[in-house]
């Protein structure tokens, strides 16, 4: 048989590479419908779970506003410390930190279970798909490939629902109600952070970059080394290295790229060491910014007190994480269309064989009984004109054995695949019990 096997994916560990993988997706027409018609069959669960994102996230903000009471009125008041006050506070904000670790829960639950079923319905869906294609499709493409839409394609369509759109709908809630809550504690100091805390984001999305594109080399060259090891120290691979004496060269392939492997290793971990570092002197140049804002307010008869400064840092350091986010929201979301559009392509393909619109029943009497009438037979990748078969005719009767005695690449697996309707002749006919084979059920 014959026919070009399809390409692989290339690794995505790095955001170039993810875009290009994205770009190299399929265009699907009408993909958002099809999209939001998976998912229709669970509208409830996903308003809920709007509803429950949209919550959380406004209510993560409410705590460090309760911090500035607890500091003026409880801890820090005229009169001196005021306990009831402080303890009431408390005790609010330890039932939201409670009610919002229930609602995530809740929110978790119903991702996980819209998520997984779309999943399996996809799953179960592509899978009986598949089953329906003609043998020629499986010729043509990778088994490889094909797993890989099955599983993993199928398998990421779990995590759309809370790694992408519960996510990009949380961290723009939590954004906005951060700012508003920024806004309400002092506009002043909302302006510095403003202007600094975008360092802050860019720094880290770049580093994060670096991170992945040597994570990527690192996996790659893990890879050609584990391909290396089972080339050489097979049997065969041993046989060959000593019968053409080419043990020091294999050791010397193996070193040169163990070296590069050592590199790449400490490439990686010093490229943490820096993330982290610049990470944690931002987040420290942040809240050091904010005190001398506020010094600088206070000396202009600006009322800015000890709870305001401890409620704004801590508001102010809930915004880096979600705006790193939502600079990958336009990236999280062409994956994910890219991810269904693979999915849809499969799910579009149209067998070659389908079966008759009106079976015929076969005949009792000449049940057994296979004709070939003047019967010809292209593969679809062979070359124009070239035909496996051509016009051949002959019968076999219920309890006869017939042999083909021919040269190899005459037709004789080919005639077998005609017979059970794995392909369909290009012309003539082939009948099983008196009936064409494209008349009768498979």
């Amino acid at each position: 048989m014959r026919g070009p096997g399809g390409g692989g994916r290339g690794s995505r560990g790095d955001t170039a590479a993810q875009k290009a993988a994205n770009a190299a997706a399929p265009k699907i027409s009408h993909l958002i419908p099809r999209i939001r018609e998976l998912f229709a069959p669970h509208q409830r669960a996903l308003i809920v779970t709007v509803l429950l994102v949209f919550i959380d996230a406004g209510i993560s903000v409410i705590p460090p506003l309760l911090t500035q009471k607890a500091f003026d009125l409880g801890l820090f008041p005229k009169e001196g410390p005021n306990v009831p006050v402080l303890v009431s506070l408390v005790g609010v904000m330890v039932g939201i930190w409670l009610f919002s670790a229930a609602i995530g829960v809740w929110q978790t639950w119903l991702t996980a279970i819209v998520g997984n079923k779309v999943m399996g319905a996809l799953r179960i869906g592509l899978f009986a798909h598949l089953q329906r294609m003609d043998l020629a499709f499986y010729t043509r493409t990778k088994t490889g490939e094909i797993q890989s839409r099955l599983a993993n394609d199928v398998g990421g369509v779990s995590g759309v629902l809370s790694n992408t759109i519960a996510s990009v709908l949380g961290n723009t809630v939590t954004v906005v109600a951060a700012v508003v809550a920024m806004l309400l504690l002092s506009w002043q100091m909302t302006i510095v952070a403003a202007i600094v805390l975008p360092a802050l984001v860019i720094t880290q999305r770049r580093v994060g970059q670096v991170r992945a594109r040597i994570a990527t080399a690192t996996q790659e060259s893990l890879s050609t080394m584990t391909a290396i090891t089972q080339e050489t120290l097979s049997v065969s691979g041993i046989l060959l290295a000593k019968s053409f004496n080419q043990q020091r060269t294999e050791v010397e392939r193996y070193a040169s790229e163990n070296h590069t492997q050592i590199g790449l290793q400490v490439r990686q971990q010093m490229s943490g060491q820096w993330f982290f570092a610049t990470v944690q002197v931002f987040l420290s140049i942040i809240p050091a910014v904010i005190y001398l804002v506020a010094a600088w307010l206070m000396t202009h008869s600006v009322p800015v007190t000890a709870g305001t400064i401890v409620a704004f840092t801590t508001v102010q350091a809930r915004l880096a994480s979600p705006l790193m986010g939502l600079l990958r929201t336009a990236l999280d979301l062409q994956t994910s269309g890219a991810l269904f559009a693979r999915i849809f392509e499969y799910l579009d393909l149209v067998p070659a064989i389908t079966p008759p619109q009106r079976p015929q029943p076969l005949e009792p009497k000449a049940l057994g009984r296979i004709v070939f009438e003047n019967a010809s037979f292209a593969y679809p990748d062979a070359a124009s004109g070239k035909k496996t078969l051509d016009g051949l005719t002959f019968s076999i009767e219920p309890g006869q054995f017939a042999a083909f005695v021919c040269p190899s690449g005459a037709g004789k697996t080919s005639i077998s695949y005609l017979i059970p309707r794995l392909y369909d002749v290009t012309a003539g006919a082939v009948r099983f019990a008196g009936r064409d084979v494209r008349d009768i059920e498979q």
